[in-house]
C-alpha cells in the first residue's frame, strides 16, 4: 500500500530472527557436537600438559579445528539473514563444511593468531598504564587495530561461502571493508553487544560456580554461535555484495575497454587491404611513367596505379588457385 511505512532495519532483523528461531536453534545444536568434541579434547590435553593450570592460549587453539564447522553456521545464518524462506538447515550446514573445510581451517589459524595478538597486546598496555601516558595512546591504537581485525573477521567467512575468490582477494577485500563499511560494522557491533549484554545480565545473578558453568554451556549450545553470526551477517551482507558487484562490473568494463584497445591497436598494426576501385580510369591507357592521373579524388602516378593493378591481379590469381 502507498501509505504503508518503511520498516526500520531492526524490525526486519527481529522478524527474520524470531521467524527462523527454530532454525537458529537447530544450527546451534549441530555446531555444539563438534564444539563438545574439540573443547573436550583440548581440555584433556591441557590437563595432561599443564597439569592443574588452565593455559588459555593453548585452549584457544581449539578455534583452528573447530572453525571449518563454523562454515555451516555462516551458511545457514546468511541464508536466513538475506530473507530466504524454508532454509534447509542440515543440507546447508553440511554442504558448507564439505565445500569450505580447508579454507576455513586456514582462516582458523589466522583468527587464532589475530585473537592472541589482540588479547596479549591489550593486556600488556593495560598493565603498563600507570607507568606513562604514552601507553594510553598505544592502548588506543591497539584497540582500534583489534576492532579492524574483528571487522575483518566478519567478512572473511561470509565472503568465502558466498564468492569463489582466491584467498588473497578474500583477505584483501575483507580488510578494506573493515573500515570501508564502517557504519554497518558499527551496527553489527552494537547488535553483538546487545546479545552479550543480555547473556551477561542473566549470568550476573548466578552465584554458584557449577550453575555458571551450566549456564555458559547452555548459552553456547542453544544461542550464542548462530545468534551472533546472524546479527553481524544481517548488517554486513548487503554492503559486501554491493561492493563486490560494483567491483565485478568495473572489472568487466575495464576488461572490455582493454580488449577493445588491443583490437584497435592490432588493426592499426595490421591494416586490412582496402579494395581499390579502378572503374574511373581506362586501364589500357596507363603507362609505367611518373606522369600523374586523377584517380578516386586524388592525383596518382600512372606507375603506381599499374603496380596496384598488377598486385590485385596476382592476389586474385592466387585466390583462384587455392580454390
Amino acid at each position: 500500500m502507498d501509505n504503508e511505512r518503511k520498516r526500520f532495519r531492526f524490525e526486519v532483523l527481529l522478524e527474520r530472527y524470531f521467524t527462523n528461531f527454530h532454525r537458529i536453534l537447530l544450527t546451534n545444536l549441530i555446531f555444539a557436537v563438534p564444539s563438545a568434541v574439540v573443547f573436550a579434547a583440548f581440555y584433556f590435553l591441557d590437563s595432561l600438559i599443564f597439569k592443574d593450570t588452565l593455559a588459555v592460549p593453548f585452549l584457544l587453539l581449539s578455534i583452528i579445528p573447530l572453525y571449518p564447522f563454523y562454515a555451516g553456521v555462516v551458511m545457514v545464518c546468511r541464508n536466513i539473514a538475506r530473507g530466504e524462506s524454508g532454509v534447509p538447515v542440515f543440507k546447508s550446514f553440511l554442504s558448507a563444511v564439505k565445500d569450505n573445510f580447508l579454507r576455513f581451517l586456514l582462516h582458523g589459524v589466522l583468527i587464532y593468531v589475530a585473537t592472541m595478538l589482540s588479547v596479549l597486546s591489550i593486556s600488556l598496555y593495560v598493565s603498563m598504564l600507570s607507568a606513562s601516558w604514552l601507553f594510553y595512546v598505544l592502548l588506543f591504537f591497539v584497540i582500534v587495530i583489534s576492532l579492524l581485525l574483528l571487522y575483518t573477521a566478519f567478512y572473511i567467512p561470509l565472503m568465502t561461502i558466498t564468492y569463489d575468490l582466491p584467498l588473497k582477494y578474500i583477505y584483501k577485500n575483507s580488510f578494506l571493508m573493515s573500515f570501508g563499511e564502517f557504519k554497518n560494522n558499527i551496527f553489527a557491533t552494537l547488535a553483538l553487544a546487545v546479545v552479550f549484554g543480555i547473556c551477561f545480565t542473566a549470568f550476573a545473578f548466578i552465584n554458584s560456580g557449577v550453575a555458571k558453568i551450566i549456564v555458559i554451556a547452555a548459552l553456547w549450545v542453544l544461542l550464542i554461535p548462530a545468534t551472533c553470526t546472524f546479527m553481524y551477517v544481517f548488517f554486513v551482507y548487503d554492503g559486501m555484495t554491493t561492493i563486490i558487484r560494483d567491483k565485478e562490473k568495473l572489472s568487466r568494463e575495464l576488461t572490455d575497454s582493454i580488449d577493445k584497445s588491443l583490437e584497435e591497436r592490432k588493426n592499426a598494426m595490421n591494416p586490412q587491404t582496402v579494395e581499390e576501385d579502378f572503374s574511373d580510369i581506362d586501364i589500357s591507357s596507363l603507362k609505367d611513367t611518373d606522369d600523374y592521373i586523377f584517380h578516386n579524388g586524388r592525383m596518382v602516378k600512372q606507375s603506381t596505379l599499374l603496380r596496384m593493378i598488377r598486385e590485385r591481379e596476382q592476389q586474385e590469381a592466387s585466390s583462384n588457385n587455392k580454390e
